[in-house]
């Protein structure tokens, strides 16, 4: 990876350990199983004493670069625990892999006509299946399922003129996505098939106004956190049981597409239009921490890693929207210094 820029957070000296000899995967499980709130001071606590970030500098740098001429823009990131990068490229109806070494490959094509949208991506732990929501122009949106062989099912299907947004599953393997068109909240099985409303949010939108677009959980599942980009809000939805409850503005004043959580409860948000990401803490505070100045577009997503000390590295997507011939669509990396929340089906 090539340095991209430089900002002004925690930079390593040579052969310094950022994760101070702890196995990562470990400290995810055990943070996954606490499930009581009276335990979160303890687990943050723990967290604190391994991973309490520095502040002298840090470096955004370029893992990935696409190819804007073929409209190449990437819409959404999942990552493995081997720390490979699955991000979906919005109009070119295709899947890319790229290895930590930035080798990239085709994992899955899609053969929707001009106009199709490739958008939210799932990782299963146990299987090593890929869920993509995919959007044909003119079809009935659905849920790929690509399996390790690369052969491809249908897990779901909604209705035309659905827009699938962003995608993430709750701890027993069920999925809930954003829908961007038609302004709900879907909720689909472990086991597939037939889509509910999980939640009708009563904001519709459109390509150039999205309603619902990310969507994430919080590291208790005690909330599911929806951002409605048109109406520049993050909700925070309680769960009760596996229905919804009221929603309520977690976050405004920002342009918010896909987000993602660190393991002390603080938000990454991926402004889209504003070409930034801001950090919000949990007591509401936002922080700009990489913007235009940088060296950012349009950014639609952003997700830490699942590996050794790339638990720390905040893998952020930008592209120019609509593409042009002099941008620089791409994966890019920030050291945060502080330990991301896994998402995928454990």
């Amino acid at each position: 990876m090539t340095n991209h820029t430089s900002l002004s957070r925690c930079k390593l000296r040579d052969g310094e350990s950022r994760t101070r000899n702890v196995n990562p995967a470990g400290i995810h499980l055990a943070a996954a199983r606490v499930a009581a709130p009276k335990h979160m001071a303890l687990a943050i606590f723990a967290l604190l004493l391994f991973a309490a970030p520095c502040m002298q500098g840090a470096k955004l740098t370029t893992v990935a670069t696409f190819d804007p001429t073929q409209s190449e823009i990437p819409e959404n990131i999942v990552i493995d625990r081997n720390n490979n990068l699955y991000v979906s490229l919005l109009l070119s109806n295709e899947v890319r892999k790229i290895t930590p070494e930035g080798v990239q490959s085709t994992y899955a094509t899609f053969n929707g006509a001009p106009g199709s949208l490739t958008a939210g991506l799932v990782i299963d732990d146990n299987t090593g299946d890929l869920f993509v929501a995919y959007d044909p122009a003119g079809q009935n949106s659905v849920i790929y399922v690509v399996h390790p062989d690369q052969s491809q099912t249908v897990f779901a299907t909604f209705p035309v003129g659905a827009g699938l947004d962003g995608m993430t599953p709750d701890v027993f393997g069920n999925l809930y996505l954003a829908d961007a068109f038609l302004g709900y909240v879907w909720r689909v099985s472990s086991s597939g098939g037939t889509p509910e409303i999980w939640l009708d949010m009563h904001a519709p939108g459109s390509l150039q106004a999205p309603g619902p677009n990310g969507i994430k959980f919080d590291l208790f599942q005690q909330n599911l956190y929806v951002s409605v980009s048109y109406q520049g809000i993050i909700y925070r939805i309680p769960m009760k049981g596996s229905s919804a409850g009221t929603p309520v503005v977690y976050a405004s004043n920002l342009t918010p597409d896909d987000f993602a959580f660190d393991l002390l409860g603080n938000l990454y948000v991926a402004t889209e239009p504003s070409m930034s990401v801001v950090r919000i803490s949990p007591n509401g505070a936002q922080e700009t921490i990489a913007s235009a100045a940088d060296g950012l577009e349009n950014t639609s997503a952003v997700l830490f890693g699942r590996n050794g000390a790339a638990i720390l590295d905040l893998y952020i997507l930008s592209a120019s929207e609509p593409p042009v011939a002099t941008s620089h669509p791409g994966v890019y990396l920030l050291d945060v210094g502080l330990p991301g929340f896994p998402v995928s089906i454990p």
